[in-house]
């Protein structure tokens, strides 16, 4: 007796559509769940329009630690910027001497900030204080002024434009790694590190232009494509020849620069050698997925630690020829990689010793107690 066809069960070539189909469709619900992840997030903690078009650069927001921004106005109160409450100062009638340290992220010492809530200049301000003499009526307060990616150039600019109105006694300059590198990347020396910092990795999204696809409009996509490319694409790439430190006299003008300025409305200066930690796994560890390894060329350890020292050498030369106390973070840190966490980035123990190493510069070259001097005359001068 011949047998139909079961009723409810699907023609074998209808099952594998309906499988496929489910597949697919499942993929599809994954990724518009992904996208609407992404979309909430991108609202809720950055900002964002939910709609934002990830294509169109112009509806990006820009970050203010972009070495770009210079002109940061009132957006931040500058005394308690990287520091938790209990490092806030509060004068409370004593008299304020103020610090403020110029640098990169190795002056915001975010790393250190993470682990032990520090930074060296917080740590900076703690030794300071307990240094005064009793009763002194006198109370330190120590500002970071260190942003990431910044060089001595935006510094100087950052001085002019803003820090001055906070009327400091002393500027604490911290360069190096970021003029340094400048030297790597092509392109021409005119305007000043122009061919570092017209990169689009530094740009401003406003600034930024590039050929959108379709696919360019999901968030989803782009978050993918960038980590894809972090990890695929970026690495370390070395020179065949040895490369010429042509922006050196750049950076020698941009500390000169500062002294200038700083000393012209009676402020105080002090300069601090750079650490690094002259380790291949530590540097590669800083720049093996930077986006700008597509046309940065790196000099070999041995090379990049000498090109460092002589920045160093720059910094130690302007304050000798102005008379200024050099502390040098660099010997007091040279063979201690276990305080870094990268090439030049400390951990919270090496925040700690740069610190002391600025405070131990400051009272040895007798500029803390010229500090002192300073204000109590201010104070005498009173009406």
């Amino acid at each position: 007796m011949a047998v139909g066809p079961q009723r409810g069960r699907w023609p074998k070539g209808h099952a594998v559509a309906a499988k496929l189909l489910l597949l697919f469709g499942g993929i599809a619900m994954a990724l518009i769940a992904a996208e609407l992840t992404f979309r909430t997030y991108d609202a809720l903690f950055q900002g964002l329009p939910f709609w934002w078009d990830p294509a169109a650069a112009s509806k990006k927001r820009t970050q203010l630690c972009n070495p770009f921004l210079l002109f940061r106005g009132t957006n931040q109160d500058w005394t308690r910027r990287a520091k938790n409450p209990s490092q806030v100062i509060h004068p409370g009638g004593r008299e304020r001497i103020r610090i403020i340290c110029l640098g990169g992220s190795t002056t915001q010492n975010a790393t250190a900030m993470g682990e032990d809530g520090i930074t060296y200049p917080t740590e900076l301000q703690r030794l300071l204080n307990n240094a005064l003499p009793p009763a002194s009526g006198v109370v330190v307060e120590t500002i970071n002024a260190g942003f990431p990616a910044h060089s001595s150039l935006h510094s100087l600019i950052l001085l002019q434009t803003e820090l001055l109105a906070l009327d400091p006694d002393l500027v604490i300059v911290y360069h190096n790694i970021n003029d340094l590198t400048v030297n790597y990347f092509p392109g021409p020396t005119t305007p000043i590190y122009a061919n570092k910092f017209l990169h689009r990795f530094y740009l401003p999204p406003e600034m930024t232009v590039e050929k959108a696809t379709w696919l360019d409009h999901s968030r989803l996509y782009t978050w993918s494509r960038d980590r894809l490319r972090t990890v695929f694409w970026y690495d370390v790439v070395y020179a065949d020849s040895p490369i010429e430190l042509i922006h050196a006299d750049s950076f020698r003008t941009n500390l000169e620069n500062i002294v200038a300025v700083a000393q012209a409305h009676g402020v105080a200066v002090m300069f601090g050698e750079q650490a690094m930690a002259a380790d291949d796994t530590l540097f590669r560890r800083q720049y093996k997925t930077k986006s700008y390894n597509d046309v940065v060329r790196y000099p070999r350890l041995t090379e990049f630690e000498r090109h460092f020292v002589s920045y160093n050498q720059i910094v130690r030369e302007v304050a000798n020829r102005h008379g200024l106390p050099c502390a040098s973070p660099y010997r007091v840190l040279k063979g201690k990689h276990e305080m870094f966490a990268d090439v030049v980035h400390v951990h919270a123990s090496g925040a700690r010793a740069m610190a002391r190493e600025f405070a131990r510069e400051l009272i040895d070259s007798g500029l803390f107690e010229d500090l002192l001097w300073r204000r109590h005359r201010r104070v005498a001068a009173r009406p």
